[in-house]
């Protein structure tokens, strides 16, 4: 008998790993030409993934792991070798589609599907070299295959009429050897006029593959039958498409009662009754593009859900943000609007996805601690996004699209057929629009997907006047012109203020505006830092009054979420903070003050500011531009923002009247988006889409610039996490933190339930992390050894190093920094 796992047969696996693959491509609408070429290779994919493991090297390995005995597994190096299957069952799998494929590169898809299998991707001509020393290798574990079974498992699982017994090695060896392949490549990688679709069906196989055999398995291990998982994996849940509208009439929101919710009602009609009027075919980028407060999370999220109730109930919903610290409220209000209904709120209907969160799947959100499924079968689901609607980041979801990374491709073939709502979209930067404009139209097409890009500031990666873009809110100019709530006052942007000048101007701006609430945006900590001593000194003075509160990434985070629940409660409030304050913190102030920052930027910070509509007192926003006298007078905005960026808001400021009413950002930032697309350089989204066209995986953006693609920072400093032990219920996560970190983990089921563990606390516990520059922490614990993972600060150091009011204390010399 040959097996798989321990006690599983490996005709049992394979066939049921090949009938959910193929069920799942099966319910897939894809517009590719090639279809039944590309299933006939999904099918060799499947069938063939783990040939390899029916060599008497695995099944002998099989057997020694399963006697438990530390002994018996110390084979020796060149045993353990042999024992691997996936490149001897992607050779295999390549003579088997050499056979089928007319397609050639398919048929080095196939290999590469196969091959790295259990591992990340590399470039496309690594993963088809071979090194001298592979061949030897591969001979001795083809000559150990039992190919009597494997001919029996092809003739039983698959319709091919074709026998891998009658492979012949040396052919094999050949086909990677001679001057054909080695010119076929050669052609693959000068051809420039190559589009995406091998990218997307190599991602596309690759996911399906590695989510079918890892979720066969897990269920499998965990004693779930595969009708349990086909259950869960193949069954759908239907969403109406009047569920936001059932919940606004039940929230009595469809009764206007002021002038503001009248708009916000037109414009909620006006979104949605476009998306029965949409040719789905053709119109596939779609956008919202309305003021702050306008209500447009709502509107999208009906929109999408009218629009899968159009093209098909197959189709996922996916809510993507650039921030983790709104997921929550953004989750918290679909969520709310199916539990309004009759729809049963679980995770095979909604799921949020992103670090922070645990591990956890049920099927019942009143039962859930009973109901939850083992923890590595509901990580699996989860990152694999095995749910309707899925509310997670633009790292998660980029990630997922341009990603060498095995755990991140598992959920690919997911987005596939899915509504993408991408909210805030602003935040990617100019350099990559022509590789997510081109990238995203070709994956709309083949992929049959669907993107919402929602924002009150409009980035021109899609042009509206050329119709790459279908605008759901048409009557977006009168809807800008409604909300007149505040005016931008730059009429100070001209004269540069330092530090201390920014002193006075704000102190006399604070007793002349006594009974104003105020917000202050600054661009370091070391600069709000310096703005919060002061007024603190004012008021303790009695110069000033008013209910202080400090924000920015230097306090714990479990501190910040307090203080930002606190903003509202008080009348007379002054709020300083670096800009993560614009990071969707849902706050009202009378009155903000900015330093220099790039439009879009500006544009957050006045989405703060009379947000919720006060007709009887415009906001104020004045802007300012503040330089440091001991450094050349730069400005503090440079040292954290894209020069390119602020060298055209200067330009636009310059151009407009000194105090611009809301009404006139639309036109404002039209002409801001427009200068950006005429001067942008495309070097860097040239270089990254011939890349992927390519099949360059190592090479990817994501590799060398890790996340900067999803920042609205861009920084190079290399970074420590310090756990803060301010309190008991901090003391008590750290002891938990230790007794888990010494937990054995010494193989797979052990590893798991240690993560398991970790999960039930990790948000807790990150609660209590801040991220500093390790520059920084070296000058303050030098005699800590600084950890890449949590650095501990005891009760007895806090005090040295952290200020329960500003945070982490930062030298006099301190180098400027968002951070």
């Amino acid at each position: 008998m040959i097996y798989s796992h321990p006690d599983k047969l490996l005709i049992e696996h394979l066939n049921n790993v090949y009938k959910l693959g193929k069920e799942i491509f099966a319910r897939k609408k894809l517009n590719f030409d090639n279809q039944e070429e590309i299933e006939n290779a999904l099918s060799i994919i499947l069938l063939a993934h783990d040939f390899g493991k029916a060599t008497s090297y695995f099944q002998q390995k099989l057997k020694e792991n399963s006697k438990n005995n530390v002994e018996a597994n110390k084979q020796i190096e060149f045993d353990q070798e042999l024992s691997k299957h996936s490149h001897i069952s992607a050779l295999l799998a390549y003579q088997f589609a050499e056979q089928i494929l007319e397609d050639k590169t398919l048929v080095w898809i196939v290999f590469i599907t196969v091959y790295r299998h259990h591992s990340n991707l590399k470039d496309l001509d690594i993963m088809l070299t071979f090194d001298d020393s592979d061949w030897p290798k591969l001979e001795k574990q083809f000559k150990a295959l039992d190919f009597s079974e494997l001919d029996k498992i092809t003739s039983e699982i698959s319709n091919f009429d074709f026998k891998p017994s009658s492979i012949n090695f040396d052919n094999l060896k050949n086909n990677f050897t001679n001057w054909k392949f080695r010119k076929r490549l050669r052609n693959f990688k000068n051809n420039s006029n190559k589009d995406f679709d091998y990218y997307l069906i190599f991602n596309l196989l690759f996911s399906i593959l590695i989510f079918a055999d890892k979720a066969e398995a897990i269920f499998y291990s965990k004693g779930y039958s595969f009708e349990d998982l086909k259950k869960i994996v193949l069954n759908r849940k239907k969403l109406f498409g009047n569920l936001v509208d059932k919940y606004r009439e039940l929230k009595g929101w469809n009764q206007a009662d002021n002038k503001i919710n009248k708009k916000r009602n037109e414009i909620y009609d006006e979104v949605v009754n476009q998306i029965e009027n949409l040719n789905i075919e053709n119109e596939r980028i779609l956008s919202v593009n309305v003021p702050t407060g306008a209500g447009k999370t709502l509107a999208a999220f009906s929109a999408a859900l009218k629009l899968r109730n159009r093209i098909s109930q197959d189709f996922r919903i996916i809510y993507a943000l650039p921030f983790t610290s709104i997921i929550d409220q953004n989750y918290d209000v679909f969520l709310d609007v199916l539990n309004h209904s009759t729809i049963k709120a679980d995770s095979t209907a909604i799921i949020k996805h992103h670090y922070l969160n645990a591990k956890e799947y049920y099927f019942n959100e009143e039962e859930k601690e009973s109901q939850k499924l083992d923890y590595d079968i509901a990580r699996h689901l989860i990152e694999s996004w095995q749910s309707e609607i899925v509310v997670t980041t633009f790292v998660q979801l980029l990630h997922s699209i341009f990603s060498n990374r095995n755990r991140s491709l598992i959920k690919f073939n997911n987005i596939s057929n899915s509504i993408i709502i991408l909210d805030e979209v602003q935040n990617i930067p100019h350099k990559y629009w022509k590789l997510i404009k081109e990238f995203l139209s070709d994956m709309a097409e083949k992929l049959n997907c669907y993107f919402i890009f929602l924002t009150a500031t409009m980035p021109l990666i899609y042009n509206e006047k050329k119709k790459e873009i279908k605008e759901l809110a048409v009557n977006k100019e009168d809807h800008f012109n409604f909300f007149d709530r505040i005016n931008l006052d730059t009429s100070m942007f001209k004269q540069p203020l330092a530090i201390e000048q920014f002193k006075d101007f704000i102190e006399e701006e604070l007793i002349k505006y006594n009974d104003k609430s105020f917000l202050i945006i600054l661009n370091t900590i070391k600069t709000s830092i310096d703005i919060y001593n002061y007024i603190e000194e004012l008021i303790s003075e009695e110069v000033i009054d008013g209910d202080l509160i400090y924000l920015s990434t230097n306090i714990i985070p479990k501190e910040r979420q307090i203080r930002i629940n606190e903003i509202g409660k008080q009348k007379r409030q002054i709020i300083v903070s670096t800009q993560m304050v614009e990071a969707g913190v849902d706050i009202d102030l009378d009155r903000v003050y900015r330093d220099f920052a790039p439009l879009d930027s500006i544009n957050q910070s006045c989405g703060r500011c009379n947000r919720n509509f006060d007709p009887e007192n415009k906001g104020t926003v004045k802007l300012i531009r503040l330089i440091n006298e001991n450094h050349n007078n730069k400005e503090y905005a440079s040292y954290i923002y894209d020069n390119f960026l602020l060298k055209i808001t200067s330009d636009i400021i310059a151009e407009l009247p000194e105090i611009i009413g809301e009404k006139y950002f639309f036109e404002m930032n039209q002409k801001y988006f427009n200068k950006i697309d005429q001067l942008k350089s495309n070097d860097n989204s040239e270089a990254l889409i011939s890349k992927i066209k390519n099949l360059k995986y190592e090479k990817s953006f994501l590799k060398d610039e890790k996340e900067e693609i999803f920042r609205l920072i861009a920084d190079d400093y290399n970074t420590v996490n310090l756990f803060m032990a301010v309190n008991e219920e901090s003391q008590d996560l750290w002891e938990d933190y230790k007794e888990i970190s010494a937990l054995e983990s010494n193989n797979i089921e052990e590893f798991m339930n240690k993560k398991a563990k970790f999960e039930n606390i990790k948000k807790e516990f990150l609660s209590y992390v801040i991220t500093i520059p390790k520059f920084t922490a070296e000058k303050h614990l030098e005699d800590e050894q600084l950890k890449n993972n949590f650095n501990y600060i005891s009760p007895f150091q806090v005090e040295d190093v952290y200020n329960l009011s500003t945070g982490f204390k930062r030298g006099e010399i301190e180098r400027e920094t968002f951070f």
